[in-house]
């Protein structure tokens, strides 16, 4: 089952978050976000995958993503 993941990148490669990105794209992560500044990268990813995901250079850690849903105000 697919499922939405950050990843943290470790500090020292935040100059190759893009390398980090590209490599998990090949263990079959759907990168949607690269988030440069903060070292961060955004996607969907198969559970099976995650451990693999785990062991790409650069990867300080590979969690769920949680999805926050405000729901409409109220209207007056």
């Amino acid at each position: 089952m697919a499922e939405e993941v950050v990843v943290t990148v470790h500090d020292e490669w935040l100059d190759h978050i893009d390398t980090v990105a590209q490599r998990l794209r090949r263990v079959g992560m759907r990168v949607d976000r690269v988030l440069e500044f903060v070292g961060v990268i955004t996607g969907v990813l198969e559970r099976d995958h995650f451990d693999a995901a785990r062991a790409v250079p650069g990867v300080a850690a590979v969690e769920r993503g949680e999805t926050v849903r405000i729901p409409p105000g109220e209207t007056q």
